[in-house]
């Protein structure tokens, strides 16, 4: 009887351990997998339609998916407010994103993996070069000043350096206000609008949509500090963390010289946009480690 309780004791107890085993490896945090956060934002992710999976993250997240094929990989919905809660609690968890301070108190954080451009003046066509000719760049204060313009924005949108002056001009009643991006490229291809302030890839995205895409294009803005914005991979400030980013940072430096990956940068922008991109990624983003 002894023995028979013994052995009880020890099936119970090693399925007690075969459980928790299972439960942990299935787990989206368990240190053989990745868990990549994504957000429905276009054009950085494309989380349904057909351009499903085409958007500039989703594609660089794919490169590190073939390339740590030891690991399995899922992808995970959350804002960044989640995603810093989750690395702070230690959860295993990669991200793209611009470095911050408190970013990089809870990330390891890789070399440059992104190029994007920040908010720009985004026209009809040829609707712009009347008054300021072939132009990649315009003064945004002096466009404001133009009343024989009409310029539109989106309501209670943080647009970086030029918010400031966005914001004294609207109180001044020289832009239209419209709720959403979607509304506002409808207007400005419906010739309501002469011009709008919007991220160049996210305004020829939803000009997409509408079948406009090859009427739009964009300007550089002067005001802004930064001509591209440059985005990183980061991940849990762990061992683990560690570990991931080293090898994501040897697959970015075999994989950013590709003929591929600067089609992927340069999707979702015009001809400017384009250049501007890849100026950059000649001159600063191969050579950047930082």
């Amino acid at each position: 009887m002894k023995t028979f309780s013994f052995s009880m004791r020890a099936t119970f107890s090693s399925t007690v351990t075969a459980i928790f085993f299972l439960l942990c490896s299935s787990s989206g945090y368990a240190s053989d997998i990745v868990v990549w956060a994504v957000a429905d934002r276009p054009t950085s992710y494309i989380l349904e339609g057909q351009d499903k999976g085409r958007g500039v993250v989703d594609e660089v997240y794919s490169i590190f998916h073939e390339n740590l094929n030891d690991y399995d990989h899922k992808t995970k919905d959350m804002n960044f407010a989640r995603i810093l809660v989750q690395m702070e609690h230690g959860k295993n968890l990669c991200a793209c994103g611009f470095k911050k301070p408190e970013r990089e108190k809870v990330g390891y954080f890789s070399i440059p993996a992104i190029i994007a451009l920040p908010f720009s003046v985004v026209a009809k066509k040829g609707r712009l070069n009347e008054i300021y000719g072939n132009t990649k760049s315009i003064s945004l204060k002096n466009l404001f000043e133009n009343i024989n313009l009409e310029g539109g924005v989106t309501k209670k949108r943080s647009y970086g350096d030029i918010t400031m002056l966005i914001d004294e001009y609207e109180k001044k009643g020289n832009l239209y206000v419209q709720s959403s991006t979607h509304n506002l490229m409808k207007m400005l291809i419906a010739n309501r609008l002469d011009y709008a302030i919007e991220i160049p890839s996210f305004a020829k995205y939803i000009a997409k949509q509408l079948r406009s895409e090859e009427i739009i294009e964009s300007y550089a803005i002067e005001e802004n500090k930064n001509k591209v914005l440059v985005a990183h991979i980061f991940c849990t400030k762990n061992e683990w963390g560690h570990a991931i980013i080293k090898r994501i940072d040897n697959i970015l430096r075999k994989e950013r010289n590709s003929s591929g990956y600067i089609e992927i940068l340069e999707r979702w922008y015009d001809e400017k946009g384009r250049r501007i991109i890849r100026e950059y990624y000649n001159t600063n983003f191969l050579k950047s480690e930082h």
